[in-house]
């Protein structure tokens, strides 16, 4: 049997290095997965959960990764991204990323303060290989998508540069448990 949890991991790591490498020329990038539109329902979803996700082109590891991802969460991801525009075309008449900042905000808080559904659990380890549960209710697609966006931007340079990284500090080897002694046997 083969081990698609190993697989999918693997295409991970792969794509996270080829979106590292800053190889995709910004006039003639394209989403590989994703619609233009939901590109751009991303970009604006994105940069309004967290400032500067589009110039640490958020949008483009995402698309990366879900071009390797399972088929449930590629389905999850554009269900959540269509649920916002959803709650847009409701509230105000429009898709999200045609919405003023205000407007965003109307929806990302009417979207994060949604009702939560026992679908969906709390955001497990990344390794966890529990089948993704399918987002329910608009709070659902919120942590979703937030997930995503928040893990794609501090795997970036720019996110980790936020979190204290810099080039000139890396460890040789991982260092040692400092109290081993009150871990269980």
């Amino acid at each position: 049997m083969k081990d698609t949890t190993a697989t999918a991991r693997s295409s991970r790591a792969e794509a996270c290095s080829v979106a590292s490498d800053g190889n995709a020329p910004a006039a003639n990038w394209r989403p590989q997965f994703l619609s233009s539109s939901q590109n751009e329902t991303l970009v604006a979803i994105a940069e309004s959960m967290v400032p500067g996700s589009t110039q640490a082109q958020v949008n483009r590891l995402i698309d990366l990764l879900l071009t390797v991802d399972t088929e449930a969460n590629r389905t999850n991801f554009v269900s959540s991204l269509a649920a916002f525009n959803r709650v847009s075309k409701q509230k105000f008449g429009r898709s999200f990323p045609l919405l003023s900042a205000n407007q965003r905000e109307d929806v990302l808080a009417a979207c994060s303060t949604g009702k939560e559904s026992p679908a969906m659990p709390a955001p497990a380890d990344p390794d966890d290989i529990t089948p993704p549960k399918t987002p329910v209710t608009e709070r659902d697609h919120f942590e979703n998508l937030k997930g995503w966006i928040v893990g794609a931007y501090y795997a970036t340079e720019q996110g980790m540069r936020e979190l204290g990284w810099t080039e000139d500090f890396y460890f040789e080897e991982l260092p040692a448990c400092q109290h081993e002694a009150e871990h269980g046997q």
